[in-house]
């Protein structure tokens, strides 16, 4: 699993608007920081056209490119 960290000064009020967001949509500050990372990515990914069906939930994913296949 890949891992980023992220730092912020003492002084920076972002985090504590970070947290207090997170807290309003019960979710965890990660949680959050990933949904606003997918959205900035939004742009990047190429449309495909409609989704491809899949056997399974997990295979759904992985013909749609959303997660990569098991080795």
């Amino acid at each position: 699993m890949k891992t980023y960290q992220v730092s912020f000064s003492d002084r920076e009020t972002l985090p504590d608007q970070l947290e207090s967001v997170a807290e309003s949509l019960e979710l965890t500050p990660e949680e959050l920081i990933k949904r606003f990372i997918a959205e900035g990515m939004r742009s990047y990914r190429p449309i495909s056209g409609p989704s491809v069906l899949g056997n399974s939930l997990d295979d759904f994913f992985v013909k749609n490119g959303v997660i990569k296949p098991k080795r």
